[in-house]
């Protein structure tokens, strides 16, 4: 995933807007899906040296102000307004206590890149959620990331619980069709490791729901890596959600995470046990103290439907 000029930057690291949504986006389409074979699962877990996952770089989208100048007449305005909504606060919690949030390190054929993922509740007991654009560049041609691997209760360049390489990775159709914003949602199917699930392995997995009221109070978790975070650790912040000024389908909450938090989960509620709903996903250039995130539609929860039963 090299960086896509786009109208807006996905989180892995510029900046967003604000304003509650309630309405779902219409109709969900089919997802699309890559598959793994056992050789390239073992190449995965062997390919990621500790030198690589310290060098992977954030996926990341930027806008393209001379393009899209319509998207800044009103920066400064929106920027106001949000902030005197509420400052982001950020803190770093045990990645203990949320075990089934980790690093997603990836590859394409513009590098090694890292992401944020959480797993969460399912048939197979191993599907992970992330963004969209932490398994694929949303654009008509493009192929799924290689080398793909998560890493549970990462914490200073180490998981007590290893690496655990993919078998299938699934998108919705509008991301990869179009890397549509509004459905930056993706999932990574794991493989099991000695007779034992990926919930099995780290003792738990999020509950995820779909067709939420979105205008409520959400913890976001992950693992931001551009300047001034390293990407070392877990970070969060919280607060009520507010629709995208100019996305579509998209609400944000005040945060200042950076690239490398992209893919991490939103939790409704003021912790970690509460049911996932989003995922970090993108910010706008001129405000960079909020996050936005995909609201998880039928689109969404066709994706998950497909990987869960996997």
């Amino acid at each position: 995933m090299k960086r896509i000029k786009r109208t807006l930057s996905l989180t892995g690291v510029l900046t967003l807007g604000a304003a509650g949504l309630t309405a779902a986006p219409a109709g969900a389409s089919s997802p699309e899906t890559e598959t793994f074979d056992e050789a390239e699962k073992t190449a995965a877990e062997e390919y990621w040296t500790e030198e690589r996952m310290a060098n992977a770089q954030p996926a990341d989208v930027e806008v393209d102000e001379a393009e899209h100048r319509s998207l800044v007449d009103n920066a400064e305005e929106v920027a106001r307004g949000t902030e005197r909504l509420v400052q982001p606060t950020l803190s770093a919690p045990d990645p203990q206590e949320s075990p089934h949030v980790g690093k997603v390190f990836f590859s394409t054929p513009e590098g090694d890149f890292v992401c944020s993922g959480n797993l969460v509740a399912s048939e197979n007991q191993s599907t992970v959620a992330t963004a969209g654009h932490c398994l694929h560049d949303g654009a008509p041609g493009a192929e799924f990331a290689d080398n793909y691997v998560f890493a549970p209760a990462y914490d200073e360049g180490e998981s007590e619980y290893g690496l655990w390489a993919a078998e299938e990775l699934v998108a919705t159709e509008e991301w990869i069709a179009a890397g549509d914003m509004s459905y930056d949602v993706g999932f990574a199917v794991i493989e099991e490791q000695e007779g034992l699930t990926l919930e099995e392995a780290v003792g738990g997995a999020s509950p995820i729901a779909f067709n939420q009221d979105s205008s409520q109070y959400y913890t976001a978790y992950g693992y931001p890596a551009a300047a001034p975070y390293d990407g070392e650790t877990l970070e969060t912040c919280s607060g009520y959600a507010q629709d995208s000024p100019l996305t579509p389908s998209t609400f944000g909450i005040p945060c200042s995470m950076t690239g490398g938090s992209s893919g991490g989960p939103w939790f409704m509620g003021s912790g970690p046990t509460g049911a996932q709903a989003s995922v970090n996903s993108y910010k706008y250039v001129f405000n960079p103290l909020w996050m936005y995130g995909p609201y998880f539609g039928e689109s969404a929860e066709a994706a998950y439907d497909l990987a869960a039963g996997y």
